[in-house]
């Protein structure tokens, strides 16, 4: 079974977009047999966003939240992760502009981790701290049973990758920023339980990101938790 944990529904505010019926084109096409789904970066309301993708929703279509921490208040992303509507959480320090470390979000960030939810969280080297791998990583400390799912490869960052390997709860996704021999050496050094299969389509192809770990030399049991068991393990659908 594959399973893709970053896909993007909509219209994102650079112009790039994908509909509903052109991921499950890709999905088919490809041999991939569910997708993670959330809004793009839009002018419009997350949330709402969001609860449109949940008409979707089946044992091929994972809806995760996403949201905007500045706008929204702890009781309201609890009320919405209550129940199984939504399978995860998706955030973006960059595009939504705040520090998961500043202490002002944490009510919101315990309400996810007392959900049981994973945070699928976007990281990359770039112009704002906020999405810093090395420092989102520390998250971790401050929410032992939060799930966390650090995207983007935690761009091969050796700092986060090392505290990837010596927390629990502290997972790598493959999208974008890695490569086949990049898979296989960080799965010998952490453990292919730690690493989930994502590709960010349509901002890449998921041909390509799923040919990188097909290709990664891994074990057919080491590629099947990476590509379906260790995601399925978090999310725990229920259809």
């Amino acid at each position: 079974m594959i399973i893709d944990a970053h896909a993007h529904i909509g219209t994102d505010r650079d112009g790039s977009s994908q509909t509903i019926d052109e991921l499950k084109e890709s999905m088919a096409k490809y041999g991939i047999d569910a997708s993670v789904v959330f809004p793009f970066d839009i002018e419009g309301d997350l949330i709402d966003a969001s609860k449109e993708l949940l008409k979707y929703k089946s044992d091929s279509i994972f809806p995760f939240l996403r949201f905007d921490p500045n706008t929204s208040n702890p009781e309201e992303i609890g009320n919405l992760l209550s129940n199984d509507d939504f399978l995860g959480v998706k955030l973006h320090p960059r595009s939504q502009n705040f520090d998961p470390l500043d202490k002002r979000f944490w009510p919101i960030l315990q309400r996810i981790e007392d959900s049981g939810k994973p945070l699928l969280i976007h990281t990359r080297k770039e112009a704002t701290p906020y999405s810093d791998p090395d420092r989102i990583v520390c998250l971790a400390d401050d929410f032992p049973e939060m799930k966390i799912i650090i995207g983007h490869f935690a761009f091969a960052s050796q700092i986060a990758i090392e505290k990837i390997k010596t927390h629990e709860n502290l997972f790598l996704e493959t999208s974008v920023v890695s490569s086949n021999v990049v898979i296989r050496l960080i799965a010998q050094k952490i453990g292919a339980n730690k690493i989930i299969f994502g590709s960010d389509v349509p901002m890449s192809d998921q041909e390509i990101e799923m040919l990188k770990i097909k290709k990664s030399g891994l074990s057919e049991r080491e590629k099947e938790m990476i590509f379906s068991g260790n995601l399925l393990s978090l999310t725990k659908p229920k259809f």
